[in-house]
This record gives C-alpha cells, sequence and structure tokens, in this order.
C-alpha cells in the first residue's frame, strides 16, 4: 500500500495536484452559484410586478 502511496517518488507531486485541483472546482462551483443567485435577484428586480387578478377588461 505505501509502495502505490508514493507513486514512483510522485506521490506527494500526485496529491497536491489532486487537492489543488479539488479547490479549484471548489471554488468554481461557489462562485457559479453566488452568480446564478445575483443574476435570478436582478431579474426579478427587472420584472413588472402582476398586481391584477387577472381577470381582463
Amino acid at each position: 500500500m505505501a509502495e502505490f502511496l508514493s507513486m514512483g517518488g510522485y506521490g506527494s507531486f500526485i496529491c497536491s495536484a489532486f487537492g489543488l485541483s479539488a479547490l479549484v472546482l471548489i471554488g468554481i462551483l461557489i462562485q457559479s452559484q453566488r452568480f446564478l443567485k445575483t443574476s435570478e435577484a436582478e431579474l426579478n428586480s427587472l420584472q413588472p410586478e402582476d398586481t391584477s387578478d387577472g381577470v381582463k377588461a
């Protein structure tokens, strides 16, 4: 098992590369969710409010 984790001497590089990649992907996910929330709020503020009761005159 230790031989597999050392990965021929490149284990520390590979593990740190996977960790950094995971952090970047998590950061992109969080940024995307924040952008979606602000975009939806902006869209809702730009849409006219419907105050009619749905009856045509």
